[in-house]
């Protein structure tokens, strides 16, 4: 069973960049009351676990920084424990966040000359282009077809690019990437896959 800090670093994970506020961590962890909350989220801020910022009245409470700390969950209990999940657009975030740290240059939704698809990562001087999938087996378990498909349309566009570096990031289940790969692996020129 988790304590009250691990509940409360596991739901500051899951939530990504944006944060979240004492109440909205109260509502989401159930710990109770909202003094309890305020004090882990005051212990953990001094102890430099998490950060925060004002926001208006409000003040917003998220992970630190650094990437190793936004790929993997702080507050697991033990081994095994199962991690929160994420939403696609909360993986996109976050790969954004923590790629836009890794090339040190800001990675944000574009366009790149020649190739008329938005993707989810690109430098602003376009030498850096990525996409971020969310994806999972088709019942946990079936190769997923139609999956494969827009991962070779990805990696056909990627291609069209001028970019000097030219990547997908995948998140949820790294099964479907490593399949797509013992299959068509072969067909992915310089597209780096990110799992």
């Amino acid at each position: 069973m988790k304590t009250n800090v691990e509940r409360v670093l596991d739901y500051l994970w899951s939530v990504g960049p944006q944060g979240a506020t004492n109440a909205q961590i109260r509502d989401a962890t159930r710990v109770e009351p909202h003094q309890q909350v305020y004090m882990i989220t005051q212990e953990l801020k001094r102890k430099g676990r998490i950060a925060s910022r004002r926001y208006g009245r409000e003040w917003l409470f998220f992970l630190s920084e650094s990437a190793g700390d936004l790929l993997q969950s702080p507050g697991l209990a033990a081994p095994g424990t199962p991690l929160p999940r994420l939403t696609a657009a909360q993986f996109e975030n976050l790969s954004r966040r923590v790629f836009s740290q890794r090339f040190g240059a800001p990675l944000s939704p574009g366009q790149v000359p020649g190739v008329p698809k938005l993707f989810d990562l690109v430098s602003p001087d376009g030498e850096i282009v990525g996409d971020a999938k969310y994806y999972t087996l088709v019942g946990g378990q079936h190769l997923p077809p139609a999956k494969f498909s827009i991962i070779a349309e990805h990696v056909w566009l990627l291609e069209k690019t001028q970019a000097q570096c030219k990547f997908l990031v995948f998140g949820n289940d790294m099964e479907v990437p490593k399949r797509w790969l013992a299959r068509y692996g072969h067909l992915r020129g310089e597209v780096v896959f990110i799992s």
